[in-house]
């Protein structure tokens, strides 16, 4: 997911230059591999060892999954033809289908690469029927001035230094009795449990041939090095970083957690909808191997495990939805 116009507080400026050079990189290696950033016209990307960003079907049933939810709640709530700001659109996935539904939308994000190939995917948009109107801009969120229906932060409030500045300043763009609609990472939530339920999902898939990296369960021989592995991948999505990503995904990465952006929402919009996205799936369906109609029917069962877990059994969630009113 790119990166929103953070708003550092008292130095809006700071860490800009760096968090879009790193988006720029990412967005640019992506696309050269072969990355379509449009969910109805992307196709399979090797590229992508783990990432559910390497198979459509994937994508669909995380980001896809999640632009239903959006669709569904601007539905209920707004109704058609909403004027949308789309903070931190990266290369447009999301504001592209939320125009494709009849919205208009303005995408804006301070990473000048994933503006130029959104605006570039567009042109190539071949789907016109019932589309409302999609404009891209570069800009950090501090510089945006207007006034929209509903402000959308999609994964992109985590990026934020200071993410009541930035939920203050959307408070501002969104119109009288507006709406604030969110998707973001909870990662806090996650614990040691969480993750043993990941530990032995991969450990079955590797057992029998279908995971990308078998070499996960070669020092599985007992009790401890059990528990330093579940540790680890505690640590992989809690930090959202492999072993060989010691940096992350930019240098504003995971600025906020979910407490605090919870708190920074509630304290400014009125709360509608609350409730949580998937636990795990995110950094696993992309790491399954096998023959596609396998891979498509375990990628399916264990997406399908994931929801229900988080609904019924208690398995923690790393991402949440929510939606409010602005408050006035």
């Amino acid at each position: 997911m790119s990166t929103a116009g953070a708003t550092p507080g008292n130095t809006p400026t700071a860490n800009l230059a760096a968090e879009a050079a790193a988006f720029d990189q990412r967005i640019q290696e992506r696309v050269a591999a072969g990355f379509v950033p449009d969910l109805r016209r992307m196709a399979p990307c090797d590229y992508f060892y783990k990432s559910f960003w390497r198979d459509p079907h994937f994508a669909n049933l995380f980001v896809g999954w999640s632009v239903d939810r959006y669709l569904q709640l601007l539905s209920d709530r707004c109704g058609p033809g909403q004027r949308i700001l789309d903070v931190g659109c990266g290369p447009g996935y999301v504001s592209l289908e939320l125009a494709r539904a009849g919205h208009h939308v303005t995408g804006i994000d301070i990473s000048e690469a994933n503006i130029d190939i959104a605006r570039q995917t567009l042109a190539q948009n071949p789907w016109h029927e019932g589309f409302g109107s999609l404009d891209y801009q570069i800009t950090p969120l501090h510089a945006v001035k207007g006034c929209w229906d509903v402000v959308l932060f999609s994964v992109s409030l985590h990026h934020m230094p200071d993410v009541a500045a930035a939920v203050a300043h959307a408070h501002t763009l969104v119109r009288p009795s507006g709406w604030l609609l969110t998707w973001e990472p909870c990662h806090d939530r996650f614990t040691e449990r969480d993750a043993a339920t990941v530990a032995l999902v991969r450990t079955l898939l590797a057992l029998t041939g279908h995971w990308y990296e078998p070499a996960d369960i070669a020092n599985l021989t007992d009790e401890n090095s059990l528990a330093a592995h579940v540790r680890d991948v505690w640590s992989e999505y809690v930090f959202e970083r492999d072993p060989s990503e010691p940096d992350g995904q930019s240098p504003n990465d995971l600025a906020a957690d979910g407490a605090a952006i919870l708190a920074a929402l509630r304290g400014r919009f009125e709360e509608t909808d609350f409730f949580p996205g998937y636990s795990y799936i995110y950094r696993l369906l992309g790491g399954i191997r096998g023959d596609a109609a396998t891979v498509r029917r375990l990628a399916d069962a264990i997406t399908l495990f994931d929801r229900l877990s988080v609904k019924s059994w208690g398995q923690n969630p790393n991402h949440f939805f929510f939606m409010g009113r602005r408050r006035d």
